[in-house]
């Protein structure tokens, strides 16, 4: 199956995944394309808020994407399940990843988790909450023949590892 952001296309047997990033997955774009997708910092939140498990804590702030390419909720110390310290939400496409440790300005965010909030409330906000097994694909695993011609050669510049720093970047 070829996983898309929020569909997957069979493509073999059942047992094939295999994921293909929208365009704007990179944050960029040929300068002849038309503008970017942008996603709602504040649905983000919403649906934050509305996972956090019985009303305990409330997410601060969105942090906007600059210089980035994504949205970030730092959760405060024991503001949710144990262990979680961010929320990410990609600014271009509906995705949405949880992090053990708060991203660095200038490096790929790492320690992703799997979705430690109930996931189940932010289709109903227009996300999708990715897994670990998603954001740890390997780029050579993906589908990347839909992206823009400027997104692959970022993609040769850069080398991310895996499809989580393929979306989740500081790239200029």
């Amino acid at each position: 199956m070829i996983r898309q952001n929020a569909r997957s296309i069979p493509v073999g047997s059942e047992d094939d995944v295999v994921i293909r990033p929208d365009r704007g997955a990179t944050g960029f774009r040929d300068r002849r394309d038309e503008a970017l997708p942008t996603t709602d910092p504040a649905a983000f939140r919403g649906a934050c808020f509305a996972a956090m498990p019985g009303g305990r804590s409330r997410p601060g702030r969105v942090v906007p994407a600059d210089g980035c390419t994504f949205h970030l909720l730092p959760l405060p110390d024991g503001g949710g399940p144990p262990g979680l310290r961010s929320a990410l939400c990609h600014a271009h496409l509906p995705l949405v990843a949880f992090t053990g440790v708060r991203p660095e300005p200038g490096s790929p965010p790492s320690g992703f988790l799997d979705p430690p909030l109930p996931a189940d409330v932010f289709p109903a906000h227009g996300l999708r909450v990715l897994t670990t097994i998603e954001l740890a694909t390997p780029v050579e695993h993906l589908d990347l023949h839909g992206l823009a011609a400027a997104e692959r050669d970022q993609i040769r510049y850069w080398r991310p590892r895996n499809y989580g720093e393929l979306l989740f970047n500081w790239w200029d």
